[in-house]
């Protein structure tokens, strides 16, 4: 297992103010306890600790100002939602002979034939809890997948843990291989894209159709009333000229 060092300086000052003042300055403040010991503000190097945790080491040795060293697990780390900086971290000191819990990774070996024949692997477990001495644990918790075809899965169950005991359910299932999922998301929206033209241009030729039914009525209704109309004027010439006739007629036996 290979050593990772920590090495840890006092915090004077505490609460948000302090703590931004550290971030600033390109340090985490974490907090350090240990069983029936008070619980202690420090800060580290956040470059130190961030390659601390990618070399995935379950123990580490926390180096304090006066040299000396601590075995210490991780027991909580808090990143920021929009960088990822680390903001805060939780480190619990150990003792050898005593048993603890922490959680461990899951890796997956090799390249599964299922794949190869146009399966996807999914990996539906990728940490585990277990219980037991520190140095007994081991770093990660290995599988090899090469075997699985689709429609196989692998469970925590097949694998070993002779010097220590898990806390997750052995009846989990870790990884499995299935069909890719065929998505047909574009026919529904052609097809309704093309009832929308239709409704539209329907609806177009209906309005179509109704204005020129109504302009027709309209001309209609204006030609009845002008031909009605003529007949009318020519009626009062007619009645105009009969009483002239009449007038002529009644003058007539006058000048005899």
């Amino acid at each position: 297992m290979p050593e990772v060092q920590l090495h840890v300086q006092p915090r004077t000052k505490t609460g948000h103010q302090g703590a931004k003042t550290l971030r600033k300055a390109g340090r985490v403040p974490i907090v350090f306890y240990a069983h029936s010991e008070p619980t202690v503000p420090l800060s580290l190097d956040a470059k130190e600790f961030e390659t601390a945790l990618h070399r995935k080491a379950n123990i580490m040795d926390v180096v304090f100002p006066d040299g000396k060293v601590r075995k210490s697990i991780i027991r909580g780390i808090q990143r920021d939602p929009v960088t990822d900086a680390l903001v805060h971290a939780d480190l619990m000191g150990i003792s050898l002979t005593e048993k603890v819990r922490i959680s461990i990774p899951i890796v997956l070996r090799g390249s599964p034939v299922g794949v190869k024949n146009g399966g996807v692997l999914e990996q539906l477990l990728r940490e585990v809890e277990v219980e037991g001495l520190p140095l007994d644990i081991p770093e990660y918790i290995e599988f090899a997948v090469d075997h699985l075809d689709i429609g196989n899965t692998i469970s925590l169950d097949l694998a070993k843990a002779d010097k220590f005991r898990f806390i997750t359910d052995i009846h989990h299932v870790v990884a499995n291989v299935v069909q890719p999922k065929v998505i047909k998301a574009e026919e529904p929206v052609v097809e309704a894209a093309e009832a929308a033209e239709g409704e539209a241009a329907t609806e177009e030729k209906a309005a179509a159709e109704a204005g020129k039914e109504g302009k027709e009525g309209k001309e209609g209704k204006e030609g009845k009333e002008g031909k009605e109309g003529k007949p009318g004027k020519e009626g009062k010439e007619g009645r105009e000229g009969k009483e002239g006739k009449e007038g002529g007629r009644e003058g007539k036996p006058g000048k005899k």
